[in-house]
């Protein structure tokens, strides 16, 4: 289940979970290993930047691969893996009838337990990421 309180730009992350050590482990190895440029400083400072930015271990792993296939420099940017992140669109009862759209597409869902009023994502998001769904 997807338990987040932040959402930027009318959108939330699919990520859900932790940053474990070995998570963090796995995937600075795998760095090191394709960007014989970057060393151990390197690392230690993207692992400060990931906790700060709350990252989980999928994401981690999702923004490595997806660095180490996209990079086009010798040496990549901690801003390279902390700005990968998969994203879902979400929209207040506002939104939904400003722009007339059909409620039946939408599935209503929570995303923290302090949430008062439901937000709306689209069916296809729902079922294909863990978000909780609004009771």
């Amino acid at each position: 289940m997807t338990s987040i309180s932040r959402i930027d730009n009318g959108a939330i992350s699919i990520y859900n979970g932790k940053l474990s050590k070995e998570g963090i482990k796995k995937n600075c190895l795998k760095i090191l290993a394709a960007f014989e440029k970057t060393d151990a400083m390197f690392t230690d400072l993207l692992t400060e930047s990931l906790k700060r930015n709350g990252f989980t271990d999928e994401r981690f792993t999702d923004a490595v691969n997806y660095v180490i296939d996209h990079c086009r420099y010798p040496k990549p940017s901690i801003a390279d893996f902390v700005s990968y992140d998969k994203n879902v669109k979400v929209f207040t009862w506002q939104d939904m009838v400003n722009n007339s759209f059909d409620f039946s597409k939408f599935v209503k869902i929570r995303i923290s337990a302090e949430q008062s009023k439901p937000l709306y994502i689209r069916q296809e998001d729902f079922e294909t990421n863990n978000f909780l769904r609004y009771e």
